[in-house]
């Protein structure tokens, strides 16, 4: 009786896990752009379905124009693995094969901070948990900005560029300043070189 309680537990597990990957109607979408920020997570996931990972992009937006940051779920099975520390490099510019999922849509404060209690359960300081990339624009999200979320598979990126080329940048000649602009008119200024 307990081996048939258990057989039935997995396969309704395993059926929620597929039900869940195939909820957005797996519509593939591109998004081109940088990585900005990887989210520091202490578990990947559990149960048979896939782990999750997850970071910021800045996807490109007006033919490059500017750039929207959203949140991305890179998910995969074990045998598949996270993706490699070579994938987060914010002088890459890659084209992502993406579908959308409302579902996992967060704030930049929730993404950004680990809730922590101690053995009491009396609340600790959150501990931060983004990570920007070396040379990514450290003021490019607000805190009460909600990022749409994605949901990107293994294999399904491609770099497309490498170096500080960017359309979503511009380069002031006289000043050396970088003018970056991200959504809904947010300008971010830097000093070149970055």
């Amino acid at each position: 009786m307990r081996i048939v309680a258990l057989i039935l537990a997995a396969l309704v597990s395993l059926s929620a896990a597929q039900k869940n990957a195939t909820k957005t109607g797996e519509k593939s979408v591109p998004l081109v752009g940088r990585v900005l920020a990887d989210v520091s997570s202490f578990a990947f996931g559990a149960g048979l379905g896939p782990q999750h990972t997850t970071f910021v992009f800045a996807a490109e937006q007006d033919g490059g124009t500017r750039a929207e940051p959203v949140k991305v779920s890179y998910a995969f099975f074990k045998s598949e693995g996270p993706p490699p520390d070579r994938f987060f490099d914010y002088s890459k510019r890659y084209e992502l094969q993406v579908v959308r999922d409302t579902e996992c849509d967060e704030s930049v404060d929730n993404l950004s901070h680990v809730k922590n209690v101690d053995q009491s359960g009396k609340p600790l300081p959150p501990i931060d948990a983004l990570r920007f990339l070396e040379g990514a624009p450290k003021d490019a999200l607000k805190s009460d900005a909600i990022l749409r979320c994605y949901i990107l598979r293994p294999g399904k990126y491609k770099v497309l560029s490498q170096g500080k080329d960017s359309k979503a940048e511009t380069v002031d000649p006289k000043t050396g300043n970088v003018h970056l602009t991200i959504s809904a008119g947010w300008l971010i200024n830097r000093k070149y070189p970055y």
